[in-house]
């Protein structure tokens, strides 16, 4: 499992679960939420949990909230410090944070947990080697529960499509790159270094990009990412003499990138996803290896399937 920059950026936002992501976003919650409730609930007082690719902690903190007795470790393969940006969670000052700790490779002492859980994270490393190693780390009758996005679930089918809007907007409109173009042209023409006709042209480019964008938007998956790109260029255009131009570029720039970030983290979403398949190979592996209790369920939302859950009890 290596690294990727755009999960770093992820997790440096205020949002605790991948799901809600908004500035102070609540955590899991309904049933999935309650299944990790009643999981960490049967956790004996002092024992130890290591949450593996914890993001900016979710399941650490219904760790702590449901047993104030345990001690929790969360650790992630980006950079995260959940510390400096989550702000809806007192919970997190008893979690230790471990970034850049790879889930195939954990730095930690054989039998060290009476608990390992993920939920959606571990799928994303190489599960051949990632399960050893949470099965390494688990104390003799420790437990283990792992939450996966389910290839056949409502994630994946939603995830697939929302690609296809951010290929659209990036590959084929190429809306972004012709703001800066029109921008570009647009100041040189006004300031007199360059001409009326370039700026004419690069806009008329532009603004045919908007309206394509614009009209695939009502059939898209994604509306409210394609409509918030569109709303950022207008505002840029009609406030361009307010900033510098290279600011506005960088602006821009940065646009681009967060769209790209996104389209990366949905592309691993879908690639990492495990099927029901995947799931009872998984399950076979933790059978081999003795554990005990071993069972393969699902995590729903209103009946939609999200995720293929592992548990089971080591030797």
């Amino acid at each position: 499992m290596t690294g990727a920059p755009e999960w770093d950026r992820f997790w440096r936002y205020d949002r605790l679960s991948s799901f809600e992501t908004g500035p102070g976003a609540a955590n899991y919650s309904g049933e999935t939420a309650e299944g990790w409730r009643r999981f960490f609930a049967g956790i004996p007082k002092g024992g130890s949990v290591l949450d593996i690719a914890t993001g900016n902690g979710a399941i650490a903190v219904l760790a702590v909230e449901a047993n104030r007795n345990l001690t929790v470790t969360g650790s992630d393969l980006a950079d995260i410090a959940p510390d400096k940006f989550v702000s809806t969670s007192d919970a997190l000052a008893q979690v230790t944070f471990r970034g850049r700790t790879n889930a195939e490779d954990l730095p930690f002492e054989d039998g060290s947990f009476d608990a390992v859980t993920s939920q959606y994270g571990v799928e994303y490393s190489d599960m051949a080697t990632s399960l050893h190693e949470a099965m390494r780390v688990l104390k003799s009758g420790g437990r283990l529960r792992l939450a996966m996005h389910a290839a056949e679930g409502a994630v994946v089918r939603d995830t697939t499509r929302s690609l296809a809007d951010a290929d659209f907007l990036l590959d084929s409109a190429r809306l972004i790159p012709l703001a800066v173009l029109s921008l570009n042209s647009l100041v040189a023409w006004e300031k007199g270094e360059g001409l009326k006709e370039k700026a004419q042209s690069d806009h008329a480019n532009f603004r045919a990009a908007l309206e394509a964008v614009e009209q695939y938007e009502r059939q898209a998956m994604d509306r409210q990412m394609l409509a918030s790109v569109r709303r950022d260029l207008i505002e840029a255009f009609n406030t361009h003499r307010q900033k510098e131009l290279a600011a506005q570029i960088a602006e821009l720039r940065e646009l681009a990138s967060q769209v790209h970030d996104h389209r990366e983290r949905q592309r691993a979403l879908v690639s990492a996803a495990v099927s029901r398949e995947g799931a009872a190979d998984l399950a076979a592996i933790l059978v081999n290896a003795g554990f005990t209790d071993v069972w393969v369920g699902e995590q729903r939302r209103e009946e939609a399937l999200l995720a293929h859950v592992l548990e089971g009890t080591a030797p």
